[in-house]
């Protein structure tokens, strides 16, 4: 026996409601007995005279983890259940649109894909996930057609000055405490270079190779502070001073993070010279740093365009409480209803 839970509505339109619920519901027990059909027509649920599916829950749950992945994330129960509700939302946006002479006809939709760069690169997106092009153009006429309707209910929606300062200080701050808190400790490190001149036999470059070594060692006692290596240097011919390089502590061998914790920023360290004898490789601490990623930048346009837009959505909100008010809808499954 099928578990049903219903919503009031109207008395003037309940008769009718109830009637077309229950032709629903034979004609989905009808599919489900024929031999061989799939168990996803099943219906889960009907909004007024609609019926919704295991197939179109089945189709909204992928499309909602494409574009809004944070809504099912849990069980394979709550994203079903999360997946309905988007979809009598989706049922009863359209009736509404549909009342008021709003809806977009589907060849309007598919010019407005065709004609708008983020629209189309939407729809293929979507499409190239399996995604039937009846979804896609549903799921996107709904969504114009019910910022239609808002526009219409609810015009000259003013935002003041002083809100869109008040905000633009407030989102400015904490994107610059979230940079702050994501701030990382860096080693700043500066190479330094003693070529080593190639000589007539690989004896004699080896000979020239040591005599750089005893150069190095001489400019890492005297090196103090990476503002005038030129200091430590002075005196010894070709020297290479690179520019400093930012380098992770937690990427660094331990045994050469331990070398530079151990003596400090102004420090250098002959590194050897390099497998092909070219150079007499140094390396100079120039100190820790902690750096962060910069803040977005906000401007007041951006902020007035969200504080417009979390208005119509909340007005939105409301609209649709409403509209559920005063629908008819029948849940196959308890455990599903909101």
């Amino acid at each position: 026996m099928i578990d049903t839970l219903t919503t009031r509505s109207t008395k003037s339109a309940r008769g009718k409601r109830i009637a077309a619920a229950l032709l629903a519901s034979v004609i989905a027990l009808s599919v489900q007995a024929a031999p061989g059909h799939a168990v996803s027509t099943r219906v889960v649920a009907t909004v007024n005279d609609t019926a919704i599916s295991e197939y179109q829950i089945s189709q909204r749950i992928k499309l909602l983890k494409i574009l809004r992945p944070h809504l099912v994330r849990g069980s394979a129960k709550q994203q079903k259940k999360v997946a309905l509700q988007d979809l009598i939302d989706e049922k009863l946006k359209t009736e509404e649109a549909k009342r008021l002479k709003l809806l977009l006809p589907n060849d309007r939709v598919e010019k407005l894909i065709t004609e708008t760069p983020g629209l189309k690169s939407l729809a293929s997106r979507l499409k190239a996930q399996g995604l039937s092009s009846r979804l896609v153009n549903t799921y996107i006429a709904t969504r114009m057609s019910w910022n239609r309707i808002i526009s219409s209910k609810f015009p000259n929606q003013t935002i003041t000055d002083e809100q869109v300062d008040a905000s633009t200080a407030k989102f400015r701050k904490q994107f610059q405490q979230q940079a702050a808190q994501q701030a990382v400790s860096i080693y700043e490190l500066m190479p330094i270079t003693l070529p080593v001149d190639q000589q007539a036999t690989p004896e004699l470059t080896a000979e020239v190779a040591r005599s750089r070594l005893i150069e190095a060692d001489s400019i890492a006692q005297r090196f103090k502070s990476c503002r005038s290596p030129r200091k430590a240097t002075s005196g010894v011919f070709n020297v290479k001073i690179g520019k400093r390089l930012p380098a992770d502590p937690k990427k660094m061998p331990a045994q050469m993070r331990k070398a530079l914790d151990r003596a400090g920023p102004g420090s250098a360290f002959v590194m050897g010279v390099t497998p092909d004898r070219s150079a007499v490789q140094m390396m100079a601490f120039c100190g820790r740093k902690r750096i962060a990623p910069d803040a977005p930048k906000i401007t007041r346009d951006m902020v007035k365009q969200r504080l417009e837009d979390e208005r119509y959505e909340n007005l939105g909100k409301s609209y649709l409480r409403d509209l559920h008010k005063n629908a008819f809808i029948e849940y196959k499954d308890a455990s599903l209803r909101k």
